[in-house]
C-alpha cells in the first residue's frame, strides 16, 4: 500500500491529475479540464488505485483547468470542491455548485487521508493555487500555470519526495513563434507560466533534499516546447539526484508515480481545518 501520483493530462486541451494516498481506492482529482467521461477514460488507462473520487482541488478556473460538464457530475454526485476564497465566486459563475465549494485556507485536511497546504502563486489578475499533499506515505508538491516561482513556494515545497511542476515553453521557442508581443509579454512576464530553465531550477532546489524520488514535468506549450527539450535539460539539471523524471503530455496518462515515505521527516505542517472528503 502506498500513495501515487498520475497526470491524466496536462496542457492547454485541458488538466487532470490523480492522486491516492493510500490503498482504499479513493483519490483526488487536481483540476478538471477534462470532462468526467475523458477522466473516466484516462482513469481506466493509467492502472492506478483510482476508484471512487473523494474531492477536487482546483488551482484555477481557466477553461483547461474547469470543464463545465463537471457541474451537472457534481450536482448528481457531490464532492468537497476545495479552493482559495478568490477562487469562489467564479467557480460559482462556471457552474460548480455551490453546496460542493470548500475555501481552503493556509492548510485542511482530506479526511483521514492527508494534510493539503495551499499556496497563491501569480498568474494573471487573480493567481493559481500550488498544493502541497503529506500522508502517512509521503509528499507531493504540484504547481501549475504560474510566471515564478516564489520563497514562499520554495518552503512549501521543500523536502517533498514528489513534484509535479509546470513547464510551459522553451524561450527561444518562445521568441521565435508567430505569436503577437502582448502574449509573448504575458506569458514571460513573471505572471504568465514557467520556462523550462525556471521549472528545472526549481526542481533543483527541491532535489537538494535528497528526498525527491519523482519529478513530473507538466503543462508543456503544444506550440512553443517540445518533450524531449524539457527532458534533456531536466536531465542536465538533475544529474545529481537519483529521483526519475517523467514529461507529461495531452493525449496519455504519465505512468504511475509511487511515492515514498520520506515526508515522515517532514516538517510539522501547520494548524489545520477538516475537511469532509469521503
Amino acid at each position: 500500500m502506498s500513495a501515487s501520483l498520475c497526470i491524466l493530462a496536462s496542457g492547454s486541451s485541458g488538466n487532470a491529475s490523480a492522486i491516492s494516498f493510500d490503498g482504499s481506492g479513493r483519490f483526488i482529482l487536481v483540476d478538471a479540464g477534462l470532462s468526467p467521461s475523458r477522466v473516466r477514460v484516462r482513469l481506466a488507462e493509467s492502472r492506478g488505485p483510482f476508484e471512487r473520487l473523494r474531492a477536487i482541488l482546483l488551482t484555477h478556473l481557466d477553461h483547461d483547468h474547469w470543464h463545465k460538464d463537471w457541474g451537472k457530475q457534481l450536482a448528481r454526485s457531490p464532492v468537497p470542491v476545495l479552493l482559495r476564497r478568490e477562487h469562489a465566486a467564479e467557480a460559482v459563475d462556471l457552474g460548480v455548485p455551490a453546496e460542493c465549494i470548500t475555501v481552503i485556507g493556509e492548510s485542511a485536511r482530506l479526511g483521514d487521508a492527508a494534510t493539503v497546504r495551499a499556496c497563491a502563486v501569480p498568474h494573471d489578475e487573480v493567481g493559481s493555487t500550488a498544493y502541497r499533499f503529506d500522508c502517512t506515505h509521503g509528499s507531493i508538491g504540484f504547481a501549475t500555470d504560474l510566471g515564478r516561482v516564489t520563497d514562499e513556494l520554495h518552503a512549501m515545497f521543500e523536502g517533498v519526495d514528489t513534484l509535479a511542476i509546470e513547464s510551459n515553453y522553451d524561450p527561444a521557442m518562445q521568441l521565435a513563434s508567430p505569436r503577437p508581443a502582448f502574449l509573448k509579454r504575458r506569458i514571460m512576464g513573471g505572471a504568465g507560466h514557467l520556462s523550462n530553465e525556471q521549472s528545472t531550477a526549481a526542481a533543483s532546489i527541491v532535489a537538494e533534499s535528497g528526498r525527491l524520488a519523482n519529478v513530473a514535468f507538466i503543462h508543456l506549450s503544444r506550440d512553443c516546447n517540445a518533450p524531449d527539450i524539457v527532458e534533456s535539460l531536466a536531465r542536465e539539471r538533475l544529474a545529481g539526484a537519483s529521483c526519475s523524471i517523467v514529461v507529461s503530455t495531452r493525449d496519455r496518462p504519465t505512468p504511475l508515480m509511487q511515492v515514498s515515505r520520506a515526508a515522515a521527516a517532514s516538517p510539522a505542517p501547520p494548524k489545520t481545518h477538516p475537511i469532509a472528503a469521503g
